[in-house]
């Protein structure tokens, strides 16, 4: 009996205070819902985005072109450059700033100044040319979660292009792009990075950055004291 206890106050010791498992999603229509933290419709055409956004940190990952961390930029006309918007007409896409040939050669990172335990982006590219890897990593940048998004799987199914397979017109359904999103029983989520593709020089944009609702850490902690101290009754109990 005492075995048996123990091993089931782990568990769920475990489940209510330290991540156990982070588990990824793909999805046409928005999982999380609700009002973005980020959606782009808000800054000018071109502009460079970092700290626009509170509590959201925006660069494009090092490499031969970022060695410093670039900063993506927000396009306003994005039918034009063949990327879908789930809201709006802006999406975030990546920049030249750093001297690179093509945008978003590199992949765009989302830091959080609060911990999540759920995150998702809309991924675009209306004319993919290789696939979308797209990670979560915790405070100590190990990877959490990873998924990669294939390059079929951002043309829904049923689209067509609505009459041009490279620029479609804004209000074509179904939308060209998919949802990702991340989930964890905790909240562990430090960062996310969404590409690059594993084309060479293929761009792509992403829109309306989304967050669930989280604990504070505090609250974690109480459910954790809750289950050892009733745990603790129990085991009282069972003992002779």
């Amino acid at each position: 009996m005492k075995l048996k206890l123990t091993f089931t106050l782990l568990a769920l010791t475990c489940w209510a205070v330290v991540n156990c498992s982070a588990s990824s999603y793909t999805s046409y229509t928005s999982v999380l819902g609700g009002v973005p933290v980020a959606s782009f419709d808000n800054l000018p055409d071109g502009t460079l985005v970092d700290t626009q956004y509170p509590g959201l940190t925006f660069t494009q990952n090092g490499g031969p072109w970022y060695p410093n961390g670039g900063r993506p930029m927000i396009n306003v006309y994005p039918w034009l450059f063949g990327y879908g918007s789930s809201s709006g007409s802006g999406v975030l896409t990546g920049s030249t700033e750093s001297g690179a040939p093509f945008p978003t050669v590199e992949g765009i990172v989302i830091q959080f100044s609060n911990l999540q335990s759920s995150v998702e982006v809309f991924l675009s590219d209306t004319a993919p040319l290789g696939d979308y890897p797209v990670t979560a990593f915790d405070t100590n940048g190990n990877v959490l979660s990873a998924i990669t998004v294939l390059g079929s799987m951002i043309l829904p199914p049923g689209y067509t292009g609505c009459g041009d397979p490279i620029f479609p017109p804004p209000g074509c359904t179904p939308l060209p792009g998919i949802y990702v999103g991340f989930m964890d029983t905790s909240a562990d989520i430090a960062s996310i990075q969404i590409g690059p593709s594993t084309a060479s020089g293929d761009a792509f944009a992403i829109d309306d950055v989304r967050v669930g609702s989280v604990p504070e850490p505090s609250s974690l902690l109480l459910v954790g004291s809750g289950i050892l101290g009733a745990f603790g009754l129990l085991r009282r109990k069972l003992m002779p």
